[in-house]
């Protein structure tokens, strides 16, 4: 499954690396990217926003939003 997320709390660019990287280690997803300009995460994965969530609230108070 292929999902795009708003991704709140980005600041900079180390930002996107430390959520990219979170979202990688998630199990279940195959491939994750944020482009910090829309502030939008791609997840290739069968997993819910609430792991997604949860792994990159850990990393910094970062909070997925839907965007259907």
């Amino acid at each position: 499954m292929h999902t795009t997320y708003q991704v709140q709390g980005i600041h900079c660019a180390s930002c996107v690396n430390k959520i990219e990287k979170a979202l990688q280690g998630v199990p279940g997803v195959t491939k994750a990217s944020v482009n910090f300009a829309t502030e939008a995460a791609t997840v290739d994965g069968d997993v819910s926003i609430e792991v997604l969530s949860a792994a990159i609230a850990r990393v910094g108070g970062y909070k997925l939003v839907s965007m259907e």
